[in-house]
Formats: C-alpha cells, structure tokens, sequence
C-alpha cells in the first residue's frame, strides 16, 4: 500500500500534466471554456495537494511534540533502570523522527 504522501506527490504529478496538455495542445477537440475549466480545476487541486502535504509535516511536529510532553511527564519519575529504558526508547524514536522530517 502507498503511504499517502507519495499518492499525492502523484497526483499532482498528473494534474500538472493535465494543465500542460490542455494549456498548450491546440488539437483536442475542446473549446475554450472547457480548457479553462480543466486547467482552472488542476490549479485548483494542486493547492489543494499541497495544503495536504504540508498538514501531514505538521502531523509528524505534533507527535514529536506529543513524544517531549511524555519525556518531561517520565522526568518526574525517580531515577531507575525503567525510567532509562523509557527515555532510550523515546530519544531513540524522536532521532527517527527528526530524520523524517528533515526529509520533508
């Protein structure tokens, strides 16, 4: 299954086609305002696209936010090999997170 990102990196792939084709292909049979329309909607759907995309870098902020809350809850436990292995496991996964938004 395709993780959402990519499905929409590819549909605006296609709607940025589909805006070239009827911008500049003068032989298909369409008339003017039926152009304008279907470039006017792939314009439109871009935006939309990205507006997505861009919500889904703030989804992974939130959780590393969400992940910092949890730390400085576990920072109030009294000091054992528990308390370690939870901050380990939640540095080692923020790291991982911070590499994936880096990306993005």
């Amino acid at each position: 299954m395709k993780r959402s990102l990519e499905v929409l990196q590819e549909l605006s792939y296609k709607c940025e086609s589909h805006t070239t084709i009827y911008k500049f292909n003068k032989d298909i049979d369409a008339s003017e305002k039926y152009r304008k329309a279907r470039i006017c909607a792939s314009s439109w759907l871009n935006e939309l696209i990205y507006y997505y995309i861009c919500k889904e870098r703030d989804f992974l902020k939130e959780f590393k936010e969400h992940i910092q809350e949890q730390k400085l809850r576990i920072s109030e436990l009294k000091d054992s090999e528990y308390k370690v292995g939870l901050f380990d496991q939640l540095n080692s996964i923020e790291d991982e997170l911070d590499k994936a938004i880096r990306r993005n």
